[in-house]
């Protein structure tokens, strides 16, 4: 080979390169982190809209259920702050020197709670959609539950995935 054609080649690689390290500093530093997220209805949000997703709920039924997706979020965010301030409170009490315990006891339990309260929220709001349900989105509503908030779906034992399981359907 001469040594115009390594040269060529070279420069080449060089400015591949630097498109590529240019590319990862603009996504890494300079970029938005917002720009990275998936788009909306991509199972973004909370349970209850993942499940009217999954459902794939008309604009009809969507009106008629939106003060129930309005208070759900509401009490969601108010229960996810809650949680925030525990945790936050918590890493505090750890910091401490000596820590204590009773303290520390006391937070854990109120994280606990508040997420308990939220599940049991989910549930009973996604139980609401059940009246502006088709037969077949209603069904497909309780296969859906029976697989994600207990691991036992029709068929099957254990954990889902796990020996036993039927895959997911489609």
């Amino acid at each position: 080979m001469n040594s115009r054609l390594v040269q060529f080649l070279l420069a080449l690689s060089l400015l591949l390169n630097c498109f590529v390290l240019a590319g990862f500093v603009y996504r890494t530093w300079i970029a938005s982190p917002f720009e990275h997220m998936p788009p909306p209805g991509n199972r973004q949000g909370g349970p209850l809209e993942m499940m009217v997703n999954d459902l794939k709920l008309d604009d009809n039924q969507r009106k008629a259920l939106h003060d129930l997706f309005e208070k759900n979020q509401a009490e969601r965010r108010e229960r996810i702050h809650g949680i925030q301030q525990a945790r936050e409170q918590t890493s505090d009490e750890l910091k401490k020197q000596p820590v204590d315990l009773a303290k520390v006891d006391a937070l854990v339990e109120e994280v606990s709670k508040l997420r308990a309260e939220q599940q049991k929220a989910n549930l009973h709001a996604i139980l609401e959609l059940d009246a502006h349900l088709t037969s077949r989105q209603r069904e497909r509503m309780h296969e859906i539950l029976a697989e994600r908030y207990v691991g036992f779906g029709p068929g099957g034992r254990g954990r889902p995935g796990g020996p036993g399981r039927r895959p997911p359907p489609q």
